[in-house]
C-alpha cells in the first residue's frame, strides 16, 4: 500500500551573511528519520489505521553559508501484518525494511527538495538541487528556435 498523506509541520531557513566563500561550496541533503509510530487519520470511509514517520530533511551549505530544515510527517497505509512489522523493526533496531523506507524517503524528499529550492531562491543561496542547461540548448531558446 502506498503513502496515503504528507503533512508540512515546520520550515526553517538561515543564511550566514558573515561566511567567507573562497572556493566552491559543498550542498549536502540529509533526510532523516525521527519516529515511526502507530497512528489513525480520517478518511471517506472512517478512521484508518496507518504507520505515521515523523521526518527533518536538513539541507547544509558549506562552508556555512546557510541551512534549510523541513520537518513534517508521511503517512504510509498497509496491512495490519505488515505494519506490526514495520512498527517492531523500528522499535528494536530503528530499521525500516528496504521497500518502505524507499516509498517514504521518495515522498518527503519529493516535496522537501521543492521547499528547499524555492527557499534557497528566496535566500539568494545555492539552489540545492543544480540544475544544468546544456549550452547549446540555451543558445537555441535565445535564437528562439
Amino acid at each position: 500500500m502506498p503513502v496515503v498523506g504528507m503533512r508540512i509541520d515546520k520550515i526553517e531557513a538561515s543564511r550566514n551573511n558573515q561566511a567567507k566563500v573562497d572556493g566552491p561550496i559543498r550542498i549536502g541533503t540529509a533526510p532523516r528519520f525521527l519516529s515511526v509510530v502507530d497512528s489513525q487519520i480520517s478518511s471517506g470511509t472512517g478512521k484508518v489505521n496507518v504507520v505515521e514517520v515523523d521526518f527533518e530533511y536538513f539541507t547544509n551549505y558549506d562552508p556555512g553559508l546557510g541551512s534549510i530544515r523541513v520537518d513534517g510527517v508521511v503517512w504510509f497505509q498497509d496491512s495490519d501484518e505488515k505494519r506490526k512489522a514495520i512498527l517492531a523493526g523500528w522499535k528494536n533496531d530503528r530499521k525500516l525494511p528496504q521497500e518502505f523506507s524507499t516509498e517514504v524517503l521518495a515522498q518527503l524528499t519529493q516535496r522537501s527538495m521543492l521547499i528547499s529550492m524555492i527557499l534557497a531562491r528566496e535566500m539568494s543561496l545555492p539552489s540545492p538541487l543544480p540544475l544544468k542547461i546544456n549550452q547549446q540548448e540555451g543558445q537555441q531558446a535565445a535564437a528562439g528556435e
